[in-house]
């Protein structure tokens, strides 16, 4: 064992014959972690070979806090977007450039034709004084290119650290957002800044060439050449038009990962530069074939790969991605040349009906079963755990009432949907009539995009009262308390993930059923929301009150009928009479 001792991060697996990496956590870094230490099998009981291994498990590890303290000595940063920078090829870079040139070229036309400056001579001092300063080797204009990089990184949703400045120093910043230490050096957003460099020069000859009454389409780089074909748009015009489209720019959504995604993949098969025009349905169905051979998060898994040269991978079908999210990525393309279609660049759309066939949009979640109920009320979260981090799952003393022990209580009690839970603030509780409810609204786009409040539908938006049994749990008491400590959010313990969304208590909430014993293919934390419906259908809830409650959309003409709100009285009353027999809450109860 003396041997063994020479490796700090060496230990054997109690139990069995073979070795784990383990290694003490900084005490700075206990509380991201969640735990004092971390191990991780070496899958080997080799000594010889767990000493090869454990070697790049402690290299992996360190490199792991060193970026965590990074981000921790960042101004309490946080991150937007999800596409990683260094995952994009020169060619994505590039086009991003082109199609903000465009913009500024177009732009750059139009003021000149409106008006011409009362005082030319002074507009050309004030180009060739911009000149002078981007040719400057000291001085090369990039604060200017910054931000327009930021601008242009933000709408493609590529991932991006987010200074939280204070009142003064955000009077006076038009742009809170950042690139990551590690970004900024890298060859992707040095290629960027190059590029926009670059076409501030070209602005600044063509407006000389507009002011001097001889420009007549002059090309003075010939990056910035026009490509398109005289009677069409190029593939990159169409998806920075698509892009910039009021109702999805600056919006951080799923959708708008899975366009980021087929977007690239569609630029490197047809060509960025390709006219839209000469794409035709044989290379669409190719591009079908593509996808069909991609893995699940490609980008993540392969960064810095191109898309085409992973799916030439000998990717097992098993490691595929499923044709359900096939078909997303398939709709997204049809969904582009539809645009294209409605704006007149394109007679026919060549990505119609590629869906793969016989292919169900969704599974339906089961509801939990009586026993199933029991197995998760009763699991040690609710009983005694040791903490509701990682010893959830471990019998201990304590009962912690924080986002992961009251999430599911709601989900079973008002049939909310689990982000709809979530991203509850304090102020979405509040008597409503006499009747204490939960407030489901969206907020508007005043709002930043990852703090925003997101509903399913418009029916979303909706009021529920709270149920009995919540109460004498002790909602009321946790809200009261979370005010009282100047919390905004219900649950502020429950984080965003880089999505956008609540993906990290989903992920947690599987893991959480397996250890209860009730995970099935079929049951996830959506499970709720049925067994709610269900329990409606038992004590013979009326279909308005149904819907009420659920914001589901029933479709029939009868919605265009009268307010289409029920009073908070009667569904409470209704409320009243929904149960889960067999159930037994009273270990919960409080007072």
């Amino acid at each position: 064992m003396k041997d063994v001792g020479r490796h700090t991060y060496l230990a054997r697996r109690k139990g069995t014959a073979n070795w784990q990496f383990r290694a003490r956590v900084p005490l700075d870094l206990v509380v991201h972690f969640g735990k004092r230490e971390v191990t991780k099998s070496l899958g080997t009981a080799d000594l010889a070979e767990a000493k090869r291994r454990v070697r790049d498990e402690a290299d992996a590890f360190d490199k792991q806090c060193r970026a965590v303290r990074d981000r921790a000595s960042s101004d309490d940063r946080d991150t937007v977007g999800s596409v990683s920078l260094t995952s994009l090829s020169e060619a994505n870079i590039q086009q991003m450039a082109l199609a903000w040139f465009e913009a500024v070229n177009t732009e750059g036309e139009r003021r000149h034709e409106m008006a011409v400056p009362l005082d030319r001579d002074e507009a050309l001092i004030n180009l060739d004084q911009d000149e002078s300063a981007l040719n400057d080797q000291s001085d090369l204009g990039l604060d200017a290119a910054y931000q327009t990089a930021i601008r242009l990184l933000r709408a493609a949703d590529v991932r991006l650290v987010r200074h939280q400045l204070n009142p003064i120093r955000a009077a006076g910043s038009r742009l809170p957002f950042l690139v990551a230490r590690e970004d900024a050096a890298s060859a992707q957003f040095r290629q960027l800044l190059a590029l926009l460099r670059r076409g501030q020069l070209e602005d600044i000859q063509r407006s000389r060439a507009r002011l001097m009454g001889d420009y007549q389409e002059v090309v003075f780089d010939p990056l910035f050449r026009p490509r398109a074909e005289p009677n069409g748009k190029t593939l990159a015009q169409v998806i920075a038009a698509f892009r910039a489209e009021p109702e999805r720019a600056g919006r951080i959504t799923k959708l708008q990962q899975t366009y980021a995604s087929v977007f690239r993949l569609a630029s490197e098969m047809f060509g960025a530069d390709r006219s839209v025009r000469e794409i035709s349905r044989d290379e669409c169905k190719a591009f079908r074939a593509i996808v069909q051979s991609l893995p699940p998060n490609a980008t993540k898994r392969f960064p810095g790969k191109d898309l085409l040269d992973v799916a030439k991978l000998a990717t097992p079908e098993t490691d595929r991605l499923r044709p359900a999210t096939a078909n997303h990525y398939l709709d997204a393309l049809a969904t582009l040349f539809n645009y294209a279609e409605g704006e007149g660049w394109i007679t026919q759309n060549p990505a119609k009906r590629l869906a793969i066939k016989g292919v169900k949009k969704r599974h339906r979640r089961d509801p939990f079963t009586s026993a199933e109920l029991s197995k998760i009320f009763h699991a040690p979260l609710y009983t005694g755990c040791q903490d509701d981090e990682g010893g959830y799952a471990k019998p201990g003393p304590n009962q912690p009432r924080r986002g992961r022990f009251w999430i599911p209580l709601v989900g079973l009690y008002t049939g909310m949907r689990q982000g709809e839970i979530a991203q509850l603030r304090t102020e979405d509780v509040r008597l409503f009539q006499g009747v204490l409810c939960i407030f489901i609204v969206a907020d508007g786009d005043d709002v930043d995009d990852a703090d925003r409040k997101r509903v399913k539908t418009e029916a979303g938006e909706r009021y529920v009262p709270v149920h009995p049994m919540l109460e004498r749990i002790g909602f009321a008491q946790h809200v009261e308390q979370m005010r009282n400590t100047g919390a905004e959010r219900l649950f502020p313990d429950i984080a965003r993930g880089a999505d956008g969304y609540f993906s990290p208590f989903s992920k947690w909430f599987s893991r959480f059923l397996a250890d209860a014993g009730v995970m099935r293919d079929r049951n996830a934390f959506h499970s709720f929301r049925h067994t709610f419906r269900d329990a409606m259908r038992e004590a013979s809830v009326p279909p308005d009150v149904v819907t009420a409650l659920g914001g589901w959309v029933r479709g029939g003409m009868e919605e265009h009928y009268g307010s289409g709100r029920i009073t908070a009285p009667v569904l409470q009353e209704h409320m009243l009479r929904i149960r889960y027999d067999g159930l037994d809450m009273s270990h919960l109860a409080i007072g």
